[in-house]
């Protein structure tokens, strides 16, 4: 046999040997695709709508899940940095001032607690016309606010208040900026010094 039978022989049994091995491969049964992967990419799925549904929640509404940032702050204005200090406004009227831990337990606690006093102050004291003192008229007295540390009163509460969830009305965290922060702050800086 010349050579170029031979490399057409060989070329016929390697057409032979494709054809069988391709007839051999569609009789077999079609691998199973795995369950596995389609339950990983539902999950997946699954994670993605939440998480776009948690950024559109924490966008929109206060329950700022994700700890997005809603405010924009103006080029060149410095933001006022929030204190650790909240205020706390209950549904009697009354507000305090302190640092709220435990806002979802039943009685959030609150302490390091100040509060708001309305205190008259007389501007020139009355004279009646014998020199003995006489009643002030409100028009000669003026109302301030002064801030009074919790536990000063007369029964001496310790400076820890549990308050029922029911009763607060809701809560504000203050900047450092606040007036109320400053006036706490000083007050601070006054006791250390004693």
């Amino acid at each position: 046999m010349n050579r170029a039978a031979e490399i057409q022989k060989m070329y016929a049994e390697d057409e032979r040997a494709e054809t069988a091995i391709s007839s051999a491969a569609s009789m077999a049964p079609a691998p199973k695709k795995s369950k596995a992967g389609k339950v990983i990419l539902t999950l997946f799925l699954i994670a993605v709508v939440v998480l776009a549904l948690l950024y559109v929640v924490s966008l929109k509404t206060n329950w700022n899940v994700l700890d997005l940032s809603k405010a924009s702050i103006a080029p060149g204005t410095e933001p006022i940095k929030a204190s650790d200090w909240q205020a706390v406004f209950l549904t009697n009227g009354q507000v305090y001032f302190g640092k709220l831990d435990g806002t979802t337990d039943a009685y959030p606690t609150l302490e390091d607690i100040y509060y708001l006093q309305v205190q008259q102050a007389p501007i020139q004291p009355a004279q009646a016309a014998g020199g003995e003192e006489a009643v002030q008229s409100a028009e000669t007295a003026k109302q301030q606010l002064i801030l009074v540390k919790f536990g000063t009163e007369l029964h001496r509460p310790m400076d820890k208040m549990y308050i029922n969830k029911d009763h607060i009305m809701f809560f504000e965290d203050l900047s450092s900026a606040s007036n109320v922060v400053t006036s706490i702050e000083d007050y601070k800086k006054q006791q250390e010094k004693k």
